[in-house]
Parts: C-alpha cells; structure tokens; sequence
C-alpha cells in the first residue's frame, strides 16, 4: 500500500503557515485518500467537499497546495472542472500510479515463482539443487531483486513509496526466506533440541526438605524489599520464611533445577508474621477446639445479648 509523502519541513513551509491547521489537515486527508486511490496528485471535487469545508477549500488554492481548474502552474498537470490538484504531487516523492502498479505485479510474479518452485520441491530436487529456488543463480546474495532497483534514491524519497527507505543500503531489504530447509541439518537440529530437552527434563526435581538459600540469594531479596520499601528480614524472619516457601513448594509438587530464583521472587514480597506486642499464647486444653471466625462471632454476641439483658432487668 503506497504512502502520502509529507515533507519533514512541513510543519514550518510558508504555504502551511498561511493556510492554518484546517485547511492543513484537509490536505493531509485527501492527500490520503489520493495516495490510497492511485489518482495521480488529482482530487475529484465531491470528495473536497465531503472531506472540507468551501473555506478551506479556498484557502489551499490561495496558496496553491491545491490548484483548480484553469491554473497557470507549469508543473502540474491540467484539473478538470470541478476537480483539484496537489501540487508537485509526483515531485514530493509520491509515487505514480504506474509505478505501484508494476510493484505489486513484480511482487505477485515473484511470489507466483516461490509457490511453483515450492511445489515443484523434491519431484526434481536433483535436478535443482539449490535451496532457493531457481532465481538463486541469480540472486545469491539473499536480498530482494528491487532492493538495487533505484541505488540514487535521493533524500526527498519516503519510506514505503521507492524500492529503498533513506539511508538504507543496497543490502538492507527484506533478506529472502530459503524455499526449503535441508534436511539433514534439520534431522540434526531436532535432534540436539530432543539431546536439551530431555536433560533438561531429567534436572528437574522436587525441593529438599532441607533446602536452604545461599547467601547471595537472601542478599538479592534483602536488596529487593529495600527498593519497593519494605522492611529487612532479621535471620529468624529468614528462617520462617525458607520454611514456610519449601512446605509450599512440596505441598504443590513443584518441580525445578534451581530454587534460588523462586525464592529470591518468594522473599521479596512475602510477609512475614509478627508476634502481637504484650500478646500471651494461651495453649488449648486437652480435647479443646479451637473455634472458626463464625463460631466465635456468634459466641461474642451471645456474650453481648447476655449482659444487655441483664442490664435491663437490674
């Protein structure tokens, strides 16, 4: 899909500066709509109207960006009554017609020679040794047949309008995909990818009830609360904490090579319990259970029923 061209000094060009933003954007979205319908820089005048306002309209010829009929521009083609031009269309960059046209009919043949050569792979593959197809002997460096179609491509052109983007060199288009992988280093690759995988797979191991983070792993999570704000863990926090980590590690069946990363991730942001200040444990007695958050809700407001209707008896 070609690309309305804007000039990188629009912003600040004396025509723009008299013609004001409205006027502006008109020219840029018709200037779209050109580019998208291949009309060569010509604007039917419904789609002016449609798109623009009269004054607008009249603001983009008083300082010729546009041209009506009857102008006297010596570089731009004659406008149909009615209708519009842009000026110096083609000279900003803008691609013709034609040349999109050929474009796309040089991309549609080349992807026609991939299929044909795609399926054509094997029944002559002794024949067509190569693995790009039959345009390799031409084209051995790997890059697209236009990417040297236009090698003075000058400053003004856009990327997506010419064969190459500014700055781009001559091998910097799209490098062309090999038709064909060879199998032999494919069987190869697999094979090292199934050799790693199956290694992998055999580190693989639940946590030692025993597992205790190295030292630079409780530095890392030590450095990490310290980022986000949260307090150290003292060395009996630690503790707690490593405990609490691997019975959920073996309560989950997790599986690893290492456990240094998850716990580091673990420590981070886990909280650790603090003993509530002049708390006392009281243990329960033999054969006592302890209550659930409802049981003991109920249970305080029976103690409240209690004393308010002993209150209103006294």
């Amino acid at each position: 899909m070609p690309f309305f061209v804007v000039d990188d000094g629009a912003d600040s060009h004396p025509k723009m500066m008299r013609a004001k933003n409205a006027a502006v954007g008109l020219w840029t979205r018709v200037g779209s709509y050109v580019a998208r319908q291949l009309t060569d820089g010509h604007v039917p005048g419904e789609i002016a109207k449609m798109y623009g306002s009269a004054p607008q309209i009249q603001k983009l010829v008083a300082v010729r960006l546009w041209h009506e009929h009857g102008h006297t521009c010596p570089r731009c083609p004659e406008v149909r009554p009615g209708d519009y031009f842009m000026h110096d269309y083609r000279e900003s960059g803008n691609p013709s017609r034609a040349e999109v046209l050929a474009r796309r009919k040089r991309a549609a043949d080349k992807k026609a020679k991939q299929r044909a050569a795609q399926a054509g792979f094997g029944a002559d593959s002794a024949e067509n040794p190569s693995l790009f197809g039959e345009e390799s002997s031409g084209n051995r460096d790997g890059f697209d047949e236009e990417t040297d179609a236009n090698p003075n491509q000058g400053p003004g052109d856009s990327a997506g309008h010419g064969d190459a983007s500014p700055g781009d060199s001559p091998g910097t288009s799209r490098a062309r995909v090999p038709l064909h992988s060879t199998p032999l280093l494919k069987e190869g690759a697999e094979e090292r990818e199934e050799s790693a995988g199956s290694s992998a797979r055999a580190a693989l191991s639940l946590i030692p009830a025993d597992w205790e983070p190295s030292t630079e792993d409780v530095r890392a999570a030590q450095l990490a609360r310290l980022d986000s704000g949260r307090e150290q863990l003292t060395a009996d926090q630690v503790d707690a904490v490593t405990r609490k980590f691997v019975r959920r590690q073996l309560d989950d069946g997790k599986t690893a090579a290492a456990w240094g990363g998850r716990w580091r991730q673990w420590a981070e942001t886990e909280r650790p319990e603090q003993p509530a200040a002049g708390g006392v444990v009281v243990p329960f007695t033999s054969g006592a259970q302890p209550q659930t958050k409802s049981q003991q809700q109920r249970a305080g407001l029976a103690a409240l029923r209690e004393r308010l209707q002993g209150g209103s008896s006294a």
